[in-house]
């Protein structure tokens, strides 16, 4: 519990889609068994805010590049989900990005990340969906909605066929 009149801590979480094979695929990370926080679970590349982060994309960013390499210029920020509480109390923001081809020259922290996975984000294999987080599912289940959402629209819509030679049809 924390003192009275403090300050949520800030953290936040780097959702990255990626443009797969077969399919929207997402970043995730498995933490090593040796840290405090969350060790052995499958969550998303993030953590608390550093105080010369601008905003919680920064934060996810930053995070994102000292856990798996990742380059921040290699993606593109979509936006941010809702902020959520984790079990520890901290104020999680999901940053929502994408890359059809993120780019990783530095070093994952052996430290802190045991694996990275690159999984479609539908139909995760069932081991790897038994070591989520309640928040990583969450979050998870909410793009996959958005996405699901967007499809759906994008395949109502119906474009005119325009006049083909300049002569209406």
């Amino acid at each position: 519990p924390g003192k009275r009149g403090a300050t949520a801590r800030e953290a936040a979480v780097l959702v990255l889609l990626i443009d797969g094979p077969d399919g929207v695929q997402v970043l995730l990370t498995e933490r090593a068994s040796g840290l405090r926080s969350y060790p052995g679970q499958v969550t998303f590349p993030g953590g608390k805010k550093d105080p010369t982060d601008a905003d919680p994309t920064a934060t996810a960013l930053r995070e994102a590049q000292e856990e798996v390499g990742l380059d921040a210029d290699s993606v593109h920020i979509l936006g941010s989900l809702p902020t959520t509480v984790d079990s520890k109390g901290s104020t999680v923001t999901p940053v929502l990005a994408w890359s059809a081809r993120p780019d990783f020259p530095g070093q994952v922290s052996a430290a802190e990340v045991a694996k990275v996975h690159q999984v479609a984000i539908r139909g995760l294999s069932a081991s790897l969906a038994s070591q989520l987080g309640t928040m990583t599912a969450e979050i998870l289940e909410s793009v996959v909605a958005l996405l699901d959402t967007a499809t759906a629209k994008a395949s109502s819509y119906v474009h005119p066929d325009p006049p083909r030679n300049g002569q209406p049809e």
